[in-house]
């Protein structure tokens, strides 16, 4: 418990995707100083909750989308004199959505989408539970522990992406509730980086080769990348490997080892922790936990 009240609480795994469902009574509140390496979104659902970032002080309502970017603090609490329910996920984006994820921030790493609290609200609602479902279906353990639901069935090899598909849908419904003010997409150098990232994230992706392919400094590329997109390039290139090699341990009988070499790293033990480190189990359990033996 900090000094004036707020309670630290656990910095979430950078695995590729955790949801959840919660009711918090007032004043129950959420600080995490550094962030995550992870994005974050959260939709309140009822009752209002208020937003500390920046020196600014943000109220949402029913319907209100807020987005924080990796790295930014996470400050938050319940507000007003009834439970606070919401959504909540943390995620790694694919590469294909930068384009559309700028968006006007109201503090540095922190944008809000009024999706409105009535059919934005539904249709969000029903977009954060289907995320939920399929996130719970790919997820070894349950996220947090809170949120208990019927596990059903073995989980299938495509419930991370469909669970990515609804994020992806909540993310466009901010995109366009936003779109009169949302500029015109990234920069073409950073779109050109992004492209090259999802077309081959194994090859040697090295800022300073970047950099000489735009005409950039590496220094200016990094800043700009983290400007346009909101993230860095070696966390963007990690996970888009640990998302393919996770892909791979799902649908193929490829050799652990093997599939590590494939996505991008030179180390098998380096590739077991990372992925271990995103996803909170290694690469083996990872597949067992998918239906592969």
């Amino acid at each position: 418990m900090r000094a004036d009240g707020d309670m630290w609480t656990q910095i979430p795994e950078a695995d590729l995707l955790i949801a959840g469902r919660f009711e918090e009574q007032p004043g129950h509140t959420v600080y995490r100083e550094r962030g995550a390496r992870n994005w974050m979104v959260s939709l309140t659902v009822s009752g209002t909750a208020e937003y500390v970032a920046g020196g600014r002080h943000l109220t949402t309502g029913p319907g209100d989308l807020v987005v924080i970017t990796p790295g930014t603090p996470q400050h938050y609490r319940a507000a007003g004199d009834t439970p606070w329910g919401y959504w909540w996920a943390h995620f790694q984006p694919r590469p294909s959505w930068f384009g559309w994820l700028r968006r006007p921030e109201l503090a540095s790493g922190l944008s809000l989408a009024p999706l409105g609290p009535g059919e934005g609200l539904r249709a969000a609602d029903a977009a954060f539970a289907r995320v939920h479902r399929n996130a719970m279906s790919a997820t070894v353990d349950a996220p947090q522990g809170r949120v208990p639901v019927d596990r059903g069935p073995r989980p299938g090899a495509y419930a991370t992406a469909l669970a990515l598909n609804g994020i992806e849908e909540l993310l466009l419904m901010a995109a366009t509730a936003l779109e009169p003010s949302a500029g015109a997409g990234p920069d073409p150098r950073v779109r050109q980086v992004l492209d090259q990232i999802a077309a081959d994230p194994a090859a040697p992706l090295h800022v300073d080769a970047l950099a000489r392919q735009v005409a950039l400094s590496p220094s200016r590329l990094a800043h700009l990348f983290r400007a346009e997109t909101g993230d860095s390039i070696g966390n963007v290139v990690l996970a888009t490997r640990l998302r393919r090699a996770a892909t791979l341990l799902e649908t193929t009988g490829l050799p652990v080892g093997r599939i590590g070499a494939e996505v991008g790293f030179a180390s098998p033990y380096h590739f077991s922790r990372q992925f271990r480190q995103r996803f909170g189990v290694p690469p083996t359990a990872y597949r067992a936990g998918h239906g592969r033996r």
